[in-house]
């Protein structure tokens, strides 16, 4: 099975990816860096959507490390941080984990049976005999 085809991009659609990579998701100044007009934004974020959620993902992966670290860091805890630090840091570090696939994981069953039909119920008021002639 073969991977799909990289997209192409402009020189300033990757001026505006690395910028808002490196400048830590500041779309407006990623927008001025790559040279592009503030009424741009809409139509950027959605024409670079899926590239900015991939890079996203590698920058996740390559902090799992750190994060897994974290983990490690507080099992070995001898009281050089305080505590209340190392909790927020363990929650952080779980959440990058959760996020990347490493951590827990949920999945979520959905069943459900759907029965279709007709049901004919009597009429309200007895019918009448109509007939041609009158």
């Amino acid at each position: 099975m073969s991977l799909p085809a990289k997209r192409e991009y402009t020189e300033k659609q990757i001026k505006f990816l690395n910028s808002l990579m490196d400048n830590g998701g500041n779309v407006l100044k990623a927008i001025d860096d790559a040279g592009y007009k503030h009424s741009s934004r809409g139509w950027l974020i959605n024409t670079l959507k899926d590239e900015i959620i991939d890079r996203t993902k590698v920058m996740l992966a390559s902090s799992s490390v750190k994060a897994a670290n974290r983990l490690v860091e507080g099992l070995d805890m001898n009281g050089d941080i305080r505590a209340n630090h190392m909790e927020i840091r363990l929650k952080s570090a779980n959440e990058i984990l959760d996020r990347v696939g490493i951590g827990k994981k949920q999945d979520i069953s959905i069943q459900a049976e759907v029965i279709h039909g007709v049901v004919m119920l009597p009429a309200k008021k007895q019918m009448k005999d109509v007939t041609p002639d009158g």
